[in-house]
């Protein structure tokens, strides 16, 4: 038999939190980020969920973009990085790839192709976030070569990207948020420039198109908020079974590096799931982990395929029972808490022997 680490995927919470962002938004499109393998959920999964809901999917590459076709996805896809060779610009134009355009060499490339197909572009502006895009400066120069460019459709999409959104006071956020209007307000074309901190701290600036990522996936992206607190639900619960149980005396250590030494006689349970599965190894004693669906705690370092954990709360629980490491019952937030990762961490870091299984289409 296979190992019982699984993840049980929720398209009912799935669909339940695109309406949520939908409401929060609601003169707004929608692009969503199913970039990172949807953020450790499944590129094709979710995608073919999403397809027809929303504006567009949002990937990292065009390889994730081809993937999707193949897949059966024939919506809008955008390359959120823009090309990384220009090659790839004839693969966009084929399968109607939507295109961020960031950098002068991108714009150079288009220059030189013979498309088959005029291309939807966005171009991106640097208005503090630090990484891709055109500084406001140089901004209306690139705006202008791909507006001449006959294989440019028109108008052009124009799009920035929000550093401190989930800090809602941090005086970053006013400075971009000046300097991309400054910028967009009086060219035509969609414009969008908030993630999912940016759907709830910056309504006034939601624009044409949200791009939400984290809260698609039904994490708070606001630090002190936990999903609850924002009608999401988790559409990952991360899941496993007690594989032993046994009774351990005071004195006692657990796992590798004896860090965790029992202060009296205890009931412990050995799970299957380790940081061999992407649960992480920089989890702390005391970290929250339900058995039966009552909460214990974690004790001992997390090791490759095992996790150890303190049953005093569950004291009749025996091997193979259920034990949940995130998801109902369970905040992520809350998990994450335990350890050096932030909730997208976790989510990313789940490996490809989970066993990854979805409610209904």
């Amino acid at each position: 038999m296979s190992r019982s680490a699984i993840a049980i995927l929720s398209t009912e919470n799935l669909l339940h939190n695109l309406s949520v962002i939908q409401s929060q938004a609601p003169a707004s499109q929608i692009i969503a980020m199913v970039k990172a393998n949807a953020y450790g959920h499944g590129l094709r999964s979710v995608s073919t969920r999403l397809d027809k809901r929303v504006y567009s999917l949002g990937v990292a590459s065009s390889d994730e973009a081809i993937a999707l076709r193949r897949a059966g996805v024939d919506g809008p896809i955008t390359l959120m990085e823009g090309i990384f060779e220009q090659d790839e610009l004839l693969i966009a134009s084929c399968e109607k790839f939507q295109v961020i355009f960031h950098d002068w060499w991108q714009i150079e490339a288009l220059k030189t192709l013979d498309l088959p197909s005029p291309l939807y572009v966005w171009l991106k502006i640097d208005t503090g976030m630090g990484r891709l895009g055109f500084n406001p400066s140089e901004a209306i120069k690139a705006y202008e070569e791909l507006l001449k460019n006959p294989h440019v459709l028109k108008p052009i999409g124009i799009l920035s990207h929000l550093a401190c959104a989930d800090e809602v006071d941090h005086s970053l956020n006013q400075k971009q948020i000046k300097s991309f209007e400054d910028f967009a307000r009086n060219l035509p074309g969609l414009k969008s420039f908030c993630n999912s901190a940016g759907i709830i701290n910056f309504p006034s600036h939601h624009y044409d198109i949200v791009r939400p990522g984290m809260s698609l996936y039904g994490v708070s992206p606001i630090k002190e908020l936990i999903a609850k607190d924002l009608n999401l639900k988790p559409v990952m619960t991360l899941q496993t079974r007690l594989i032993a149980v046994r009774k351990v005396s005071t004195g006692s250590s657990l796992g590798y590096g004896s860090q965790f030494v029992c202060p009296k006689d205890m009931h412990i349970g050995v799970i299957a799931i380790g940081y061999g599965d992407g649960y992480p190894r920089t989890t702390k004693a005391g970290a929250p982990i339900l058995v039966n669906n009552i909460r214990c705690r974690v004790v001992g370092r997390v090791s490759m395929d095992m996790t150890t954990i303190d049953l005093e709360n569950c004291p009749d629980a025996k091997a193979g029972d259920p034990v949940i490491l995130w998801g109902n019952n369970l905040p992520i937030e809350q998990v994450a808490d335990y350890t050096s990762h932030c909730p997208y961490d976790l989510l990313c870091a789940i490996q490809n022997r989970v066993r990854f299984h979805w409610t209904k289409k």
